[in-house]
C-alpha cells in the first residue's frame, strides 16, 4: 500500500474470534462483521452486503476466495494460517488484492514440536509406548543426537528456530532453501546452508531430515521414492510443512522395508487422516493431528500481528507478512 490519509476500514471475518479481540478491531474499523466458516463444514453464504467491505479475514487453507466476486472493494485479505494455498487461484494472483498470513507466529511452537518428535524418534519412544501398553520389558535401540546431522529442508523462519534448538543439542545443522546465499546476520545456527538444487546431497548426509517446505507447485510430491532412496539407511524424517510434500505410498514402502527407520508426521494430504490409512498402524510412525503450530500463546500472537497490520492499513502504510502470490508464500 502507498501512503495515504487515515481511513477506517470495514472488516468482514470468516473465522471465529473471541469477543475481546473483535472489540479491539472495532476501535479501528468503521464496521466489523463476523460470520465464521467452521473447518470441514460447507461454505456458508454471507448474510450481509459485501460490497462495502475492504478487508477480509479468513482461513487460507480452505477458502478459495470465491467470495471476492461479491466483494469488489476488498483490497486486503488476511489468512488466519501460514498456508494460503487454497486462495491463490489465477484470478487472485493477477489481482491487486494484498494477501497476508501469520508467518512467524507459529515458528517457535513448531520448532518445539519438532524437537519433541526428533528426540522421541531417537530414544525409541514409539516402541517404548507400545511396550508399556503390552507390559513388555525389553531393551530399545536408541540413537544419539549429539554429533548427529539434521537436514532442514525449507530453511525459513521455522527452520531457523528448529536449527537453534538442534545446535543446543550438539547436532550438526544443514539448512536447505531456494536462496542459500541469504543468511541471518545476528546469529546463524546452521553449520551449512545449501540450495534446493543440492537437496539430494543434504539427504545423503543427514541422520534426521526435517521437512518445513511451503506449499508451491515445486514442492508438491517433492519427497518421493527417488529422494527417499537418497536418504541414509536408518535415518528419520519429520514433516511439519505441508502434507502433499510427501508421496505417502513411497514413504510407507521405505518405512516398511527398513530403509527409513521412522517418521513423525504432523501434516497430511487428506486431513483428518483417514482411519484406514497405513500411517496409523506402522509402529515406526508417530502421527500428530496438524498440531505442531499450537501454543497457549498462539491466539495472542496472531491477534497482535493482525492488529498491527490493521493499524498500518488504516494509516495507508505497507503491511507486514505480505505473501508473494506468484511464489505461494
Amino acid at each position: 500500500m502507498s501512503a495515504s490519509k487515515k481511513t477506517a476500514p470495514s472488516l468482514y471475518i470468516r473465522v471465529d474470534i473471541p469477543e475481546k479481540y473483535i472489540n479491539q478491531f472495532k476501535e479501528i474499523c468503521s464496521e466489523v462483521v463476523v460470520e465464521p466458516w467452521e473447518f470441514g463444514e460447507p461454505e456458508p453464504q454471507p448474510t450481509v452486503d459485501l460490497t462495502k467491505f475492504d478487508v477480509l479475514y479468513t482461513l487460507g487453507l480452505h477458502d478459495n476466495l470465491n467470495i471476492i466476486k461479491k466483494a469488489p472493494k476488498i483490497k486486503w485479505v488476511h489468512s488466519d494460517s501460514a498456508g494460503v494455498e487454497a486462495m491463490l487461484n489465477e484470478d487472485i494472483q493477477n489481482s491487486d488484492v494484498i494477501i497476508t498470513n501469520v508467518k512467524g507466529c507459529t515458528s517457535v511452537p513448531i520448532a518445539e514440536h519438532t524437537i519433541a518428535m526428533l528426540s522421541s524418534l531417537a530414544r525409541g519412544v514409539p516402541k517404548m509406548i507400545r511396550n508399556q501398553i503390552n507390559k513388555t520389558w525389553v531393551e530399545i535401540p536408541v540413537k544419539d543426537l549429539e554429533n548427529a546431522t539434521v537436514g532442514i529442508i525449507g530453511y525459513g523462519d521455522i527452520g531457523y528456530e528448529i536449527a537453534k534448538r538442534c545446535k543446543a543439542l550438539g547436532m550438526t545443522v544443514i539448512g536447505c532453501r531456494r536462496n542459500p546465499s541469504k543468511r541471518n546476520t545476528e546469529y546463524e545456527p546452521a553449520d551449512l546452508i545449501m540450495g534446493l538444487d543440492q537437496v539430494d546431497d543434504v539427504l545423503s548426509r543427514s541422520d534426521f531430515v526435517v521437512l518445513a517446505l511451503p506449499f508451491t507447485k515445486d514442492t508438491s510430491y517433492f519427497f518421493n521414492k527417488e529422494r527417499l532412496n537418497k536418504m541414509k539407511k536408518g535415518s528419520y524424517v519429520i514433516n511439519v510443512g505441508r502434507g502433499n510434500t510427501i508421496v505417502d505410498e513411497d514413504l510407507i514402502h521405505s518405512l516398511s522395508n527398513g530403509h527409513i527407520a521412522g517418521a513423525a508426521l504432523d501434516v497430511f494430504e487428506v486431513e483428518p487422516l483417514p482411519k484406514d490409512h497405513p500411517f496409523w498402524k506402522l509402529e515406526n510412525v508417530m502421527v500428530s493431528p496438524h498440531n505442531a503450530y499450537n501454543s497457549s500463546k498462539h491466539l495472542d500472537r496472531v491477534m497482535e500481528l493482525f492488529l498491527r497490520n490493521l493499524k498500518l492499513f488504516s494509516d495507508g502504510k505497507p503491511l507486514m507478512n505480505v505473501v508473494e502470490k506468484k511464489l505461494g508464500y
